[in-house]
């Protein structure tokens, strides 16, 4: 039996089924005034819809001024989308949220039509989060500054003996001390790699190249892009992730491994021409403490992760084209 396809789009129709998307809905025209808002988005603020009609954008919206609203209404396209995470004022409430708005042209009348997501909880989180980060790096800094100081005493009595006597113990001590400074070194990174910090525009190339001239490179050889992409980030942490990538290259690859890195369509990779990473590995490798190499600590992958994890990127990795490994880094927003 042939079903009535036919539907009657009035707009009480319309308006009904805005009511049940569950998200807040706002329209307005060049004017800045709201001609129509859903129950939804009222609710973010405990009044009735009705009360948000004729609202000029500029009294809710806080990052939009009454002043430049003209510019930022000519600066959109017909069929434009943007989205924005911002914070939407009224009566008494201060409401973070998460919003699609798209212009479009009906009739001969331009509207913008807005999609409004309170996101309070993610926020409340993203908080608390950065709260519990800042506190691990502040304990990781203190431990690591109590740590270091009667090593420090430790490893210059091992000195001033080892130039007197040249016993085997004595250079086992020696090994110790240093990795049980290497270890320090690598769990206050591994604290401070949760906490991302402030990002801005950086050149990939140019950090990069301080990450190598960072790390003890031996007869290895890097390529970099021919180009010099921008990307979203934090410069020192960025940096920190190339460290690790590199140091893992040339400690797994060996001493005259290359290494290439290189931008994608959506973020950038590090690959090399060594030995590769068995596919059965690939999860366990950024655990925390996972290592192949018996001077390893198994935190460097462990510290990349955190990195990527903290801008919000992807990462996995994968074999490269010379049989090596390839760490791929997605989800990249690049700088114009």
């Amino acid at each position: 039996m042939a079903s009535d396809s036919s539907i009657d789009l009035t707009p009480e129709f319309l308006a009904e089924m805005i009511k049940s998307v569950g998200v807040g809905v706002g329209i307005y025209t060049k004017d800045g005034q709201y001609v129509y808002v859903n129950e939804s988005y009222a609710e973010l603020f405990n009044v009735t819809s009705s009360a948000l009609v004729g609202e000029p954008l500029w009294e809710i919206v806080s990052e939009i001024d009454a002043d430049k609203f003209k510019t930022y209404w000519m600066s959109f396209q017909d069929n434009e989308t943007r989205k924005a995470e911002t914070v939407h004022r009224y009566n008494g409430q201060e409401v973070p949220v998460a919003t699609v708005t798209t212009q479009r042209s009906i009739n001969g009348t331009t509207y913008h039509f807005g999609t409004i997501k309170d996101i309070s909880e993610r926020k409340a989180h993203e908080r608390e989060l950065k709260r519990q980060n800042e506190r691990l790096e502040s304990f990781a800094g203190v431990i690591s500054h109590d740590l270091r100081n009667p090593l420090n005493v430790a490893q210059g009595y091992i000195d001033l003996l080892q130039t007197d006597i040249d016993r085997d113990e004595l250079h086992l001590v020696d090994t110790a001390l240093d990795r049980m400074n290497v270890l320090i070194t690598e769990l206050l990174e591994l604290a401070q790699s949760r906490n991302i910090g402030e990002m801005r525009s950086v050149s990939i190339k140019i950090v990069a190249k301080q990450a190598w001239q960072s790390v003890d490179t031996q007869q290895a050889s890097l390529s970099l892009p021919e180009t010099n992409p921008q990307i979203l980030a934090n410069n020192s942490r960025l940096q920190q992730l190339f460290e690790n990538l590199l140091r893992n290259a040339i400690e797994h690859g060996g001493p005259g491994v290359n290494v290439v890195i290189e931008t994608t369509s959506d973020g950038f990779y590090i690959a090399d021409d060594g030995s590769g990473i068995p596919e059965s590995e690939h999860d366990r490798i950024f655990e925390t403490g996972y290592t192949t190499n018996d001077s390893g600590t198994g935190f460097g992958l462990s510290i990349v992760q955190q990195i990527t994890s903290g801008h919000d990127w992807s990462l996995q990795v994968i074999k490269s084209s010379e049989g090596g490994a390839r760490f791929e880094i997605t989800d990249v927003e690049f700088a114009t």
